[in-house]
């Protein structure tokens, strides 16, 4: 996962960990041990979510939740 990016989508479309944890149902806690790589990565749900939410494309998807890190 690149947390930058989500971190820049995320501010770009006027959010931050609260807005983003109330969205997807979770606790601010659960959004911050996601970016931070220390509790499993989003859901399937929660990026189309955050997909339909930011308008991102199918390579802003890859490149946010499936960077070359993650795939190994």
């Amino acid at each position: 996962m690149n947390a930058d990016l989500f971190r820049y989508h995320a501010a770009k479309n006027h959010d931050n960990q609260k807005s983003i944890a109330a969205f997807l149902g979770k606790c601010c806690t659960s959004i911050s041990y996601k970016l931070s790589g220390k509790r499993g990565d989003f859901s399937r749900g929660d990026i189309a979510k955050l997909k339909a939410r930011w308008k991102l494309t199918p390579q802003d998807i890859d490149a946010i939740f499936f960077s070359e890190d993650t795939v190994k």
